[in-house]
């Protein structure tokens, strides 16, 4: 499948888990060099240096792949061999820059668009999650299955929600679409790091994971994540919305089924 040594990916994660302790060792002597919107998502410097040091190690050990970051875009190169790099240096900056220990550094490998290695590190917990296809989910070694109440009403959903002030249309759709979330759901909630949320889903804590309004710019950071839930047994799914993004869900066969529905609004749920 691969056409990459094991020692390569190796390589991928002790980048992960050493760029990951660095940031932990200088978590409250970092600088904010970004504030991106009026929600105060921000980058730092150590987001940055993260993502350029990884640049480097992927234009030394995989030419020819494509390479993408969260932070910097004139780093991203297209793919001449059909594989891409991504990485979200830190997912969750907010919470690491308000020492909320709910951050990670997340990198994936795609193949013409599907993810199909993922690695997401939190420092703070020493917590190294990993992926293959073919080849499972692990948790410190140690190998993940996904397992989840079969009634919504006793299971907890993870939602990611990526709102448009600008568009009163789609706001009504949000708002009743959180309602029927809580209404169908035994509790809601949203984390603030996709791969993380993905991650604790595929270890059991999440019964599910809806993203609602996914546009391409914020795949990077659930990436991994979506390799790791598939790979401890949950089903992925992705449709497009009318606005022009599209809902994911992450589940099994019929939490998905149920969260589309309502994404939808359709009835049939």
């Amino acid at each position: 499948m691969l056409e990459f040594a094991d020692h390569h990916f190796e390589q991928v994660i002790d980048f992960v888990k050493s760029a990951g302790d660095s940031a932990l060792d200088r978590w409250r002597s970092f600088d904010v060099v970004e504030v991106k919107d009026i929600g105060g998502d921000l980058a730092t410097n150590l987001d940055r240096e993260i993502e350029r040091a990884f640049h480097g190690l992927c234009r030394d050990l995989f030419p020819g792949c494509g390479f993408r970051g969260e932070e910097l875009p004139e780093l991203s190169t297209g793919s001449s061999n059909g594989y891409t790099w991504n990485i979200d240096p830190i997912d969750g900056t907010k919470n690491f820059a308000h020492e909320v220990p709910i951050w990670s550094v997340t990198v994936s490998l795609e193949k013409d668009g599907t993810p199909i290695f993922g690695v997401i590190y939190n420092p703070v917990s020493r917590q190294l999650y990993t992926a293959m296809e073919g080849r499972g989910a692990h948790l410190n070694g140690r190998r993940l299955s996904y397992s989840a109440p079969a009634d919504p009403a006793r299971m907890q959903l993870a939602i990611d929600f990526f709102m448009r002030q600008d568009d009163p249309a789609r706001k009504v759709r949000q708002d009743d679409l959180l309602a029927e979330l809580f209404h169908s759901f035994y509790r809601v909630r949203s984390i603030g790091s996709g791969s993380l949320a993905l991650a604790w889903l595929a270890q059991g804590h999440f019964g599910g994971y809806l993203s609602w309004g996914l546009t391409e710019d914020k795949y990077i950071d659930i990436a991994a994540g979506l390799v790791i839930a598939k790979e401890a047994g949950a089903v992925v799914a992705i449709e497009s919305l009318d606005s022009g993004s599209s809902v994911l869900v992450v589940g099994a066969e019929r939490t998905c089924d149920i969260l589309l529905a309502l994404a939808h609004g359709r009835g049939d749920r």
